[in-house]
């Protein structure tokens, strides 16, 4: 049997392991920071539209079209997340 599909896995997974290294000074300190201001500024003028998501464990909530954030999250006993 050709080994060619073990073989592409790990040439993948060797590049998506470099990408992260070479990404991850740049996510913590630039990247993440901005995207979390970003999410915050839209919830206080308030987010729209979106798509609905139920994660299939009794929690549902929608994305906004905006900053792509999460809103509107609820458990499946009610309560807010």
């Amino acid at each position: 049997m050709s080994d060619i599909w073990t073989r592409r896995q790990e040439i993948d997974k060797a590049r998506r392991e470099k990408m992260k290294e070479a990404m991850d000074e740049y996510d913590r300190t630039v990247y993440y920071p901005t995207r979390k201001q970003l999410i915050e500024d839209c919830e206080k003028i308030g987010h729209y539209g979106g798509k609905f998501h139920d994660n299939g464990f009794g929690w549902c909530w929608f994305y906004c079209n905006g900053c792509g954030g999460r809103y509107d999250v609820r458990g499946p006993n009610g309560e807010e997340g």
